[in-house]
């Protein structure tokens, strides 16, 4: 198993100081493309990258503009600069676009099934038809007060979504913890539903429990963070494990637009983490 890290001033401090820090690739951007093809630059002076290029304008499955789910020039020269060993994208799908379903965001319908699993299928063979490389599909987290569809984080969903369109699967751990969080139901258990058969990286960062409920904050790792992961680890090996804290504002804007100062590129938080999950798998 490789260690990748979420790239970030705090991280290139510490390979400047620490050549030899136990991680193998950079995992980049950490803010929107193309502002953020810097970060590849700087990156690839260090490590290997890892290209994530989940959003809109480059790769968002389920975009209401067709033009906006897969940016095929973007990612091809992306790709070229990085040679990743897969291309990563969110299995997600907002409220807006879907907007003749919104009544049913909250809830298990046949209508948005039907709907979201087509287009994302559509989706899906168009940019397998056009790379060589394989996909992976991310789980993406559910807030019971979000602008996300609900059909998304189910479990079988994605399960049935990475068996139809052939995709291994990442499991964002923090994801994950608030999905189960806001779907009432225990996390051990929703991990198990989950196409972890299929896994080929796992996503970790820390969580955070807002008055409106669990989020992912991405900031430093709870104990709980890591005995999922090895909860996970004692049965299925992946690819890579990546440690997405840093590269982010040392704030929290919630969804009324509160703004809440929390750390997130402290050096020594993320040097602990390098190796201590590095211990895990070696």
């Amino acid at each position: 198993m490789k260690i990748a890290v979420n790239f970030s001033e705090a991280l290139l401090d510490l390979l400047n100081q620490e050549p030899e820090l136990p991680i193998d690739y950079i995992k980049a951007p950490t803010m929107s493309l193309p502002g953020s093809l810097i970060q590849f630059r700087k990156g690839i002076l260090h490590r290997k990258l890892l290209p994530h290029l989940a959003q809109p304008g480059v790769l968002s499955l389920n975009h209401l503009d067709p033009n906006q789910r897969f940016n095929q020039d973007l990612i091809t020269e992306i790709i070229c600069h990085t040679n990743p060993p897969y291309l990563s994208t969110h299995l997600e799908a907002k409220a807006e676009y879907f907007p003749e379903l919104i009544q049913y965001q909250h809830m298990p319908h046949p209508l948005v099934e039907t709907e979201v699993s087509v287009r994302t299928l559509e989706t899906l063979q168009l940019i397998k038809s056009k790379l060589s490389l394989p996909i992976v599909l991310e789980n993406f987290p559910y807030y019971a007060w979000g602008i996300h569809y609900r059909i998304v984080s189910e479990p079988d969903f994605i399960s049935w979504v990475c068996q139809n369109s052939d995709c291994d699967f990442l499991l964002d751990i923090a994801h994950a913890r608030c999905s189960a969080w806001h779907l009432h139901v225990n996390i051990v258990d929703y991990l198990k539903q989950l196409p972890l058969n299929r896994l080929r990286e796992i996503h970790l960062a820390g969580t955070w429990l807002r008055p409106e409920g669990l989020v992912d904050a991405h900031t430093v790792l709870e104990e709980e963070d890591y005995e999922l992961l090895s909860f996970v680890l004692e049965q299925y090996e992946p690819e890579i494990i990546t440690l997405e804290y840093g590269g982010m504002a040392n704030e929290i804007v919630d969804h009324k637009g509160k703004r809440y100062p929390i750390d997130r590129n402290n050096p020594e938080e993320l040097r602990t983490m390098i190796y201590r999950v590095s211990q895990m798998i070696h």
